[in-house]
């Protein structure tokens, strides 16, 4: 087996080009950055977008949240059949110029990439035991999931619509996920964040992902319930470290991230690992 190092998620998770890339604004605020292809195809419908020296601008006649939504909503059914963005997928992201800032208008998260914005989500490590004995409920995704068939993952883990906050999020996905209840759901403890800014075939990726821990009882054995996840396994934290670090391919790209950062926060990886300052800043980045 050919060992790997944890810092190659980092660096595979921050792999990207922007000097291609075309910024585009709302009210002067950054909102997103787009392909030349796109940015082209863009120009063609001065009423949404218009051209702001080397960016684009979204028409300030769109003047509220609601009338940005609506105008770039038809705008993106013509992309579809133009083949610049993916099905819709009635996922409604909030479009801000940083996390947690202000909505400037809703977007489709089939479109979220190939816009550059910044997306946000959260993971979710369900975990039992403690020191040596820890263990890591890890999730497979079903065969039939539009991304990363197969790939492991997270025990929970889901994209945050603009409609629901961030705790409402985590208590809807571990009913539907892992048929989590949702007293035991209440018990999950924000703790983290990780980021990145990842260069894709769809666009770029600029995203936030809120880390939650929740500590199971033993008895509690984790069922898939909306078809989303195969199969859930009680995975020791050590063999779960192991595939991270020797199987760049076994979870989800992203989930790599965190369990590194669950590993360095529970003193699994120390100051004394060679790599330990480049990871704990890579877990970190500017979306800027």
């Amino acid at each position: 087996m050919v060992t790997m190092n944890y810092l190659y998620h980092i660096r595979h998770c921050n792999s990207h080009d922007l000097t291609d890339l075309v910024i585009w604004h709302i009210e002067g605020r950054k909102a997103g950055l787009v392909g030349p292809q796109l940015a082209s195809r863009l120009r063609d419908f001065p009423d949404v977008f218009i051209r702001d020296s080397c960016a684009l601008e979204l028409n300030k006649r769109l003047s509220t949240v609601r009338d940005r939504t609506s105008a770039v909503s038809d705008l993106l059914d013509r992309l579809r059949e133009d083949s610049f963005i993916g099905p819709l997928r009635n996922e409604p992201y909030a479009v801000a110029h940083r996390p947690g800032g202000e909505a400037l208008m809703i977007i489709d998260r089939s479109a979220a990439t190939a816009f550059g914005v910044i997306s946000t989500g959260f993971h979710l490590n369900g975990t039992i035991g403690a020191g040596t004995d820890l263990a890591m409920w890890i999730a497979r995704r079903a065969m039939s999931k539009m991304t990363f068939p197969g790939q492991l993952d997270n025990m929970v883990a889901g994209g945050q619509p603009a409609t629901i906050t961030l705790a409402e999020n985590v208590r809807k996905e571990c009913h539907e996920e892992a048929s989590i209840p949702e007293a035991l759901a209440r018990q999950a403890v924000p703790v983290s964040l990780v980021s990145y800014i990842m260069k894709s075939n769809d666009g770029l990726r600029r995203h936030v992902m809120y880390i939650y821990d929740l500590d199971l009882p033993p008895e509690f054995v984790p069922r898939p319930f909306d078809g989303e996840v195969d199969s859930f396994a009680l995975t020791p934290i050590r063999q779960v470290a192991e595939t991270v670090r020797n199987r760049p391919d076994a979870f989800k790209f992203n989930c790599n991230l965190v369990i590194i950062d669950f590993l360095i926060r529970h003193g699994m990886i120390g100051p004394d690992h060679p790599d330990y300052f480049d990871l704990v800043a890579g877990l970190r980045r500017t979306l800027s």
